[in-house]
């Protein structure tokens, strides 16, 4: 009776932290597709078309960077002590910091050369510090921490916002690409100094004194290699669309599609920061119970996210469909049923994304980077075929065919898995 009461006080608890953190990120998702609005409303589509180009690259980079060690890393946290995770953070810090500064070097010289070192400079520096905060910010997940780990991102993706459209609302001048840029990395810095000062009862001093294990690099790299590819994968196959898009039809188009698609992945980091990531620590750990509770609660979980993520699909495209004409810019009208798909689209992604949760927490990495390479060399494909020939529909209808061959690869090897 005891367990039952525990497990319920558990649930009610997990349920509240869910709310609080969807609340937060409501709020900053409101922020982000505001931003976005006022780019397209008084800048520019064009602008708003590289703008998304340089937010594809702060995904982008990081996993490429990444090697895929902090996959690992925080997955272990889950199990390990606060100092032995707070050691195999500094390690891995300690390759990043490497890494980011000969990138750093390249882009400054490249821009240098084609006259735009200050806004290659800025990018760069925009990508390092978001890769530093969601590194933070999925370790503080994994560390039970998410009502700490989101008041950080709210911080970092809204605040600044904030500040900034009210003030370039104001001061005519600041609304450029190189002032937004330059907010954002204001506010990604708030957040590491405050991340800082809210762990400053953390083990740091006998954490970071500790040495590096030989052959520490080589063992990390070696046990996150399928899930590095995998991620590799995933972030190249999501994120292709836009460029391929600014490819064969330009900055203005790009623009429109990146509108679209921000209401999209506005509606998807929500159920994943408010539902996915929460939920991931708990499914790793019923796994590793072995009491029977994992299968029911990977179902019960499916079905929440798929319901949530439908009813969010259909008050976002009502208000996204009185909403848009605000903007004053016709083009968005011209291409309005893209946006419907982009919805469908996120409600597949996210029964894809579940499924892999499932994966991961039984270890499955293999499995994982099998049906992701999978998905990979289908929207890559389709991108290719689709894009030309249908101009903003190819990428959202390539989006929604690798979704359900992933949904249906993914499905083969959960329920094998299971037997």
């Amino acid at each position: 009776m005891h367990t039952d009461s525990s497990r319920e006080a558990g649930f009610r608890g997990r349920a509240f932290t869910t709310l609080v953190i969807m609340a937060m990120r409501g709020a900053t998702q409101v922020a982000k597709f505001g931003l976005t609005l006022f780019v397209a409303r008084f800048l520019d589509l064009e602008t708003l078309g590289l703008y998304g180009l340089i937010a594809g690259l702060t995904v982008i980079l990081p996993v490429v960077a990444g090697l895929g060690l902090f996959n690992c890393l925080s997955r272990n946290a889950v199990t390990q002590t606060l100092p032995e995770t707070i050691g195999e953070a500094r390690r891995y810090l300690e390759i990043q910091a490497v890494v980011h500064a000969l990138v750093l070097a390249a882009a400054a010289l490249a821009g240098t050369l084609w006259s735009g070192a200050l806004l290659a400079t800025l990018v760069v520096v925009t990508v390092l510090l978001e890769h530093l905060n969601n590194d933070i910010s999925t370790l503080l997940n994994h560390l039970r921490r998410p009502r700490l780990s989101n008041v950080l991102m709210f911080v970092r993706s809204a605040a600044w916002i904030a500040v900034y459209v009210a003030l370039a609302l104001l001061l005519p001048s600041l609304r450029t690409l190189p002032a937004l840029l330059a907010f954002w990395i204001g506010g990604s810095l708030v957040a590491v100094v405050a991340f800082t000062v809210a762990t400053r009862d953390w083990p740091w001093a006998s954490a970071l004194a500790a040495g590096r294990p030989r052959g520490w690099f080589r063992d990390r790299f070696l046990e996150s290699r399928a899930l590095y590819v995998n991620h590799l994968a995933n972030i190249v196959g999501q994120f292709l669309d836009r460029y391929l898009v600014g490819l064969f039809m330009g900055l203005e188009l790009t623009g429109v599609y990146f509108l679209f698609w921000s209401i999209g992945n506005a509606l998807m980091n929500l159920v994943r920061t408010g539902m996915i990531q929460v939920s991931e620590p708990h499914l790793i750990r019923a796994y590793g119970r072995r009491d029977g509770s994992y299968a029911g609660l990977f179902r019960r979980f499916v079905l929440e996210v798929v319901l949530t993520t439908a009813l969010f699909g259909l008050v976002t495209a009502g208000l996204a469909h009185y909403g848009l004409p605000y903007l004053q810019r016709p083009l968005l009208a011209d291409w309005l049923p893209v946006l419907w798909l982009i919805l469908l689209g996120a409600v597949l992604r996210m029964i894809y994304e579940v499924q892999e949760v499932n994966l991961y927490s039984r270890r499955e990495d293999i499995r994982i980077l099998a049906s992701s390479i999978a998905v990979f060399a289908v929207s890559l494909i389709a991108n290719l075929l689709l894009v030309p020939r249908y101009a903003l529909y190819g990428p959202a209808m390539a989006m929604m065919l690798a979704c359900i061959v992933g949904i249906a690869y993914r499905h083969v090897l959960i329920a094998g898995g299971s037997r």
